[in-house]
C-alpha cells in the first residue's frame, strides 16, 4: 500500500465514522507534512517506514510541544488503523513518545476587558451577540457561529449536543443574551451568525477575523474568541461548581482536559482539602495535648467550620456577572 493511497483511504474512513470536519483538516494537513518527508526520504510504501524514519522526521520538527504531542497522536492512530487492516505488520509509532508539555492555566477576560469589547460593539448587533453567546454559553467559536435556533428553547436553555463527549449539554441563557440574539435581522434563517452554506470551519475563520479586529479597536490585548469560552469556565468556578460539572458543561471529552487548563481556579476543590486537613489536625493526638496559644501577631489558628473566604487564597481578577 503506498503512504498516499493508505492516507486517503485513512480519510474515507474518518469521513465514514462522522467526525468533525476539523478533525479530518488536521489528518489532512499531518498527511501532507508525512508526503513530504517521505518522498524526500524515498519511501513509497507505508510498510517502508521503520520507527527510526519517524524519530528523524520528528527531529525535524520546529512547532511546540503540545503540537508535535498531537501529531504523534495522530500518526499513532493512522498507524494503528494501517496494521489493523494488514498493510503493516506493526506500528513503527507505537514505541515514540510525546515530548513534556507545561501546559499554562488559560486567562480569562477582566471585566474592563470585556466591558471594552461590549462598548465597541454597540453599534455590531451580530458582534454583540456572539461576545454574550460565546462569553455565557461556553461555545467553542465554530459551534456558536453554526448554531442553530432551534437549539434555544421556549425557557431560555441551550441544548447541544458536544462533538467530542456525544453528551447532551444543557446550558441556561441569561434573558439578556436571549434578547440579543432574537434582534438580530434575518430571523428567517435557520441560524443566528452563518447562513448555512459552505463549511462551518470557514464560517469560523470569517467571525474569529471579525472579533480579532473588533478586540483590536476596543484596545484588548491578547484577545482570542477562545478566551470568553475560559471566562465561562473560569466564572463557575469560582462560583463554587465542580470541575467535573464544568468539564461537562464545556464538553470535554475527559475532565482531565479541564483540570489541565482550568485546575488555578478550582476553588470548590482547594476549599473541600483544607477543610478535610483541619478535620483531620482537629483529632490529631499531638495536637490535642498541646494547650493553644495566641501567636504574637494575634492570629489564632482558624475554626475547623472556616469558610472557603478565610483561607486567603490568591485569587485572579474575576469578570463581574453583571456587567458582562
Amino acid at each position: 500500500m503506498t503512504i498516499p493511497d493508505a492516507c486517503e483511504a485513512y480519510l474515507r474512513d474518518l469521513q465514514a465514522r462522522n467526525l468533525r470536519e476539523s478533525t479530518r483538516q488536521g489528518y489532512e494537513s499531518l498527511f501532507r507534512l508525512l508526503a513530504a518527508f517521505a518522498r524526500d526520504a524515498g519511501l513509497e510504501s507505508v510498510a517502508a517506514i521503520s520507527s527510526g524514519d519517524l524519530r528523524k522526521w520528528r527531529e525535524q520538527w520546529t512547532c511546540a510541544p503540545s503540537t508535535q504531542g498531537l501529531r504523534l497522536a495522530r500518526l499513532k492512530a493512522f498507524f494503528s488503523y494501517a496494521a489493523a487492516e494488514g498493510w503493516i505488520a506493526e506500528s513503527p509509532a507505537h514505541n515514540i513518545r510525546a515530548p513534556k508539555s507545561e501546559a499554562r492555566p488559560t486567562m480569562p477576560l477582566s471585566t474592563d476587558e470585556m466591558g471594552a469589547l461590549l462598548a465597541e460593539a454597540e453599534r455590531k448587533p451580530k458582534e454583540r451577540a456572539l461576545l454574550l453567546l460565546l462569553r455565557y454559553s461556553g461555545l467553542s467559536i465554530q459551534d456558536a457561529v453554526t448554531l442553530g435556533r432551534e437549539a434555544i428553547r421556549q425557557d431560555g436553555d441551550l441544548v447541544l449536543r458536544r462533538a467530542k463527549s456525544g453528551e447532551l449539554v444543557t446550558v441556561a441563557l441569561p434573558a439578556e443574551v436571549l434578547v440579543t440574539l432574537e434582534a438580530l435581522e434575518s430571523t428567517a434563517r435557520r441560524h443566528y451568525f452563518w447562513t448555512g452554506v459552505g463549511r462551518p470551519v470557514t464560517a469560523a475563520k470569517y467571525w474569529r477575523r471579525r472579533l480579532k479586529l473588533l478586540a483590536a479597536t476596543a484596545g484588548v490585548a491578547g484577545f482570542h474568541p477562545h478566551r470568553l469560552r475560559d471566562t465561562f469556565a473560569v466564572e463557575l468556578l469560582l462560583a463554587g461548581l465542580s470541575i467535573d460539572d464544568v468539564s461537562t458543561l464545556l464538553g470535554h471529552g475527559s475532565v482531565r482536559t479541564t483540570e489541565r487548563y482550568y485546575s488555578p481556579w478550582n476553588l470548590a476543590r482547594r476549599g473541600r482539602l483544607a477543610a478535610l486537613v483541619r478535620e483531620v489536625h482537629r483529632q490529631d493526638p499531638v495536637l490535642l495535648g498541646l494547650k493553644l496559644k495566641k501567636p504574637a501577631g494575634g492570629v489564632t489558628a482558624p475554626p475547623a467550620e472556616a469558610s472557603l473566604a478565610t483561607l486567603n487564597v490568591p485569587k485572579p481578577t474575576r469578570c463581574s456577572h453583571g456587567s458582562t
